[in-house]
């Protein structure tokens, strides 16, 4: 049987699968929209006696398909914006009373003053504009300035003090912005101390008399994440991102999802942090934010060393050198983490060289811990004894002071895993047991399982793992890093 010739296409430029052009009728390439929409109701309505008999069904079939494309119908007016609630956040922790962390922190006096004032500022900024003139009693101004007379205060946060007792004054007429800025500079002081709850409560003190202010979400968030308060952090971190996009602050969105990130690296969820941290570094690269892209590609490192990935890891390591550049506040800590992350590859003379150069570089208890924490690791990999216990001393001057709470169970590992290079297996048990009993406590399901791998390595005793040769790369990067960490000592003077 003969079969029937196929007639030539008459445009064999066309994309396969795409319809032919309609035969130009009064002078253009496309057919009217209603001719079209006229077809496919001629369709519709074949009988249905009739549409499914061979002829008739083959007819509309050919008929559909030769229909050229029609472009769905747009409207002029441009779409709605989409509605975004800002969440509401969470205020408290686990504490019995609101605020009542600062007393622990801050003894005698000077912290009950604190927490009045945090308590004052809160109930100032949940109570409406129009009633709080009659908010405190008549003497309440006159009562705080006396008491503040008889404390000794740090000239730091004197006047921010002061700013408090001009609010029990004057509610009514208190600029907002002038409360702000007191609050945000007592927050300061205190993260500087280690008082943590302390500065927590007035970021929240400060965000909650702003709630328009993206940042001060942002700043709440990063505390109650460095006190192991996931689900309040979490909270933040939300209404930040979500503010930060309703006001065009998209600085502060890609920091909402690099905090997002790192609240899920330290609770040990990667695949979570991976999402935030690529949403952070899409808006980075999108609103050309270079230092920010500095910073999601450094949080992609940290969490690519935690996984494993250590080939990536390195570039990202690279990438973020670069778009910081060495003059960047960031870089001491992107060259701790590198440091760190040599120190698990066993590259520990390279971590030696980075470490002992970022002693100078931080000034708050925790930051300082962290360091003393990696020589100790890298010494005693390098079988640097001396160098291993002047840092094994002073990570324990540092906890004794009561301070650096949040990164002990991370010092302490340094520690461990230093004295087992060693061969030193008591001091080692003893370091990773205190290390896995402090990250209990705070949740963190990452130092956990290290803590256990090793207190598991301390008891087992196996033989120490030696020092591998550092690649050409590795070296080179630990240079620039020495040579830009050496630096900042004349940049801070300048």
């Amino acid at each position: 049987m003969e079969s029937t010739p196929r007639e030539p296409d008459p445009d064999p430029g066309r994309l396969p699968g795409r319809p032919r052009e309609a035969p130009a009728g009064d002078g253009c390439s496309m057919p009217r929209r209603n001719e079209g929409v006229a077809r496919i109701v001629h369709i519709r309505n074949i009988p249905r006696s009739e549409a499914f008999t061979g002829v008739n069904r083959c007819a509309a079939f050919r008929s559909f398909v030769d229909m050229p494309f029609i472009p769905p119908l747009r409207s002029s007016h441009p779409a709605p914006r989409r509605r975004t609630r800002i969440p509401p956040a969470l205020t408290r922790g686990a504490e019995s009373m609101p605020a009542i962390g600062i007393l622990d922190e801050v003894p005698g006096d000077l912290g009950v003053l604190l927490w009045r004032s945090a308590r004052n500022v809160a109930l100032w900024a949940a109570t409406p504009a129009a009633s709080r003139g009659a908010l405190f009693a008549g003497g309440a101004a006159d009562a705080r300035e006396a008491a503040l007379s008889g404390v000794e205060v740090d000239p730091e946060i004197a006047a921010p003090l002061s700013v408090m007792v001009r609010l029990l004054e004057s509610p009514a007429t208190m600029d907002v912005g002038r409360v702000v800025n007191a609050c945000r500079r007592i927050s300061v002081w205190a993260e500087q101390r280690g008082a943590l709850a302390t500065a927590l409560e007035f970021m929240q003190a400060a965000a909650l008399s702003a709630p328009q202010v993206a940042a001060l979400a942002y700043g709440v968030g990063r505390l109650a994440r460095r006190r192991a308060e996931y689900d309040r952090a979490e909270s933040w971190y939300g209404r930040a991102i979500v503010q930060a996009r309703r006001t065009g602050d998209w600085r502060t969105y890609a920091l909402g999802y690099s905090g997002l990130g790192n609240l899920n690296t330290q609770k040990g969820n990667f695949p979570v942090a991976r999402r935030a941290q690529m949403r952070g570094l899409r808006a980075a690269l999108r609103h050309n934010l270079t230092d920010l892209q500095g910073i999601a590609f450094h949080d992609l490192f940290v969490t690519h060393i935690e996984t494993g990935a250590g080939t990536e890891a390195t570039t990202f390591a690279s990438r973020a050198f670069h778009a910081y550049g060495p003059d960047h506040p960031f870089v001491p800590r992107l060259a701790y983490d590198v440091a760190y992350h040599w120190g698990l590859e066993g590259y520990f003379e390279e971590a030696l060289r980075v470490s002992q150069a970022l002693e100078n570089c931080f000034q708050g208890p925790a930051e300082n811990a962290l360091v003393l924490g990696l020589i100790a690791r890298a010494a005693g990999g390098s079988g640097e004894v001396e160098a291993f216990e002047e840092a094994r001393r002073r990570v324990e001057q540092v906890l004794r002071g009561g301070v650096g709470h949040d990164s002990a169970a991370r010092a302490l590992l340094g520690i461990s895993y230093g004295a087992a290079s060693l061969q030193r297996w008591e001091l080692a048990e003893q370091a990773a047991i205190r290390a896995l009993q402090i990250a209990n406590e705070r949740r963190e399901g990452r130092v956990v399982l290290a803590a256990e791998s090793a207190l598991d390595f301390a008891r087992t005793r196996p033989e120490p793992p030696r020092p591998a040769e550092a690649k050409e790369a590795q070296s080179v990067l630990a240079g620039d890093f020495v040579e830009a960490l050496r630096r900042r000592p004349a940049l801070a003077q300048a």
